[in-house]
């Protein structure tokens, strides 16, 4: 299974990179940022029925795109495939809807999402005069996310739920708000050296509460910390 999930990011990595150097060749106007930044998620929520039981590592690779149009400001945007999720608990039992099955989840058990998305951030860089070999910069933006798969773990149930299909159980669009902040390291040639740190949140619940099973009602939205590293050309 992990080898399938690192040829996959590897293809879209190479996807990525291809688009970008394409678009480069035609316009030299824009300013792009190939990144892959490891990914610490959990899930926030506002109700007392569901407990976080703590972060799921991911990954977020992607690219930006940087439109300048003063020497301190640029619209970012991009596109980027985002590996995320989070683990929860629950105060009462209630049932879970899948494709073939409707496991029971009982007190204390925990849910394992495993959530991928396709994301198409809008914000606004900021950015210092560079300093010797150094610029230092922010990023405030917004982002619309599209579900693109979905699975939820169930180590606790009996027999043990894995990797189980939760379309039914996810929204399939949501979106949120990032704050990045950073530097970059120019080498003094055409490549320029990333890294920082990025906070990212949902507006909206990720999870639906299907009535005819009796969830409670909640809103549980991703959180996501970032390490962010790239390369600009």
């Amino acid at each position: 299974m992990k080898r399938v999930f690192n040829r996959s990011y590897l293809r879209a990595l190479a996807v990525i990179l291809l688009a970008a150097f394409s678009v480069k060749g035609i316009s030299q106007e824009l300013e792009f940022a190939v990144h892959i930044d490891p990914v610490i998620s959990w899930m926030g929520t506002n109700s007392s029925d569901y407990i976080s039981e703590g972060v799921k590592p991911g990954v977020n690779i992607g690219l930006n795109v940087l439109l300048y149009f003063d020497d301190h400001y640029a619209i970012s945007t991009g596109i980027s495939l985002i590996s995320a999720g989070g683990r929860q608990s629950v105060i009462e039992p209630h049932r879970m809807i899948f494709n073939n099955l409707q496991p029971l989840v009982l007190t204390g058990d925990e849910i394992r999402y495993n959530l991928r998305y396709m994301s198409i951030p809008l914000g606004l860089r900021l950015q210092t005069d560079q300093i010797g070999n150094l610029t230092y910069f922010t990023d405030i933006g917004f982002d619309i996310r599209m579900l693109v798969k979905s699975t939820v773990d169930l180590p606790a149930n009996q027999p043990p739920v894995d990797n189980e299909n939760a379309r039914k159980e996810v929204y399939g669009l949501n979106a949120g708000w990032h704050i990045h902040a950073g530097v970059e390291y120019d080498l003094n040639t055409d490549l320029t050296l990333v890294g920082g740190i990025g906070y990212d949140q949902d507006f909206f619940d990720i999870t639906k509460d299907l009535k005819d099973v009796d969830q409670p009602e909640d809103r549980s939205g991703l959180r996501m910390l970032r390490i962010m590293m790239g390369i600009k050309f």
